[in-house]
């Protein structure tokens, strides 16, 4: 065998392991992502957001009060347990997806829903355009 076949040899095996090693971590990338330390950190905000939901669901607050008062909750629960460093947006998001989550609209659409007018864009794909026209 030659350099040049060597090379290929140590190429391909390098490919080999590179593609094992890949489908490997996708197989078992929901378990290292919470293993890790951000992993970690964006599990205990979807289980709080979830469960602040679920309380701010029972108080007597409207809309915006519930939202913010899950926040607040939110914010303490993760100053208590050490993580800072945690932005609004991102307590905002964890609740919203909670929300979503626990479907306390039942399956129903509220009026800013079904009377939002859809707008297709101009670099959409065609079928989307068409979809909306």
């Amino acid at each position: 065998m030659n350099l040049t076949n060597w090379f290929d040899l140590i190429i391909a095996i390098g490919t080999i392991a590179l593609a094992v090693v890949a489908s490997l971590y996708l197989r078992y990338k929901a378990r290292i992502d919470t293993k890790t330390a951000a992993g970690k950190v964006f599990d205990v905000i979807g289980k709080l957001a979830v469960w602040a939901v679920n309380e701010a669901e029972h108080t007597d607050l409207a809309g915006d009060e519930k939202r913010e008062y899950a926040a607040e909750v939110i914010t303490e629960q993760l100053q208590r347990k050490g993580i800072t460093g945690i932005t609004k947006s991102t307590v905002y998001g964890a609740i919203q997806a909670a929300w979503k989550a626990a479907d306390f609209n039942h399956g129903e659409t509220t009026k800013a829903e079904s009377s939002r007018v859809r707008v297709a864009m101009d670099d959409a794909p065609v079928e989307v355009k068409k979809k909306n026209d």
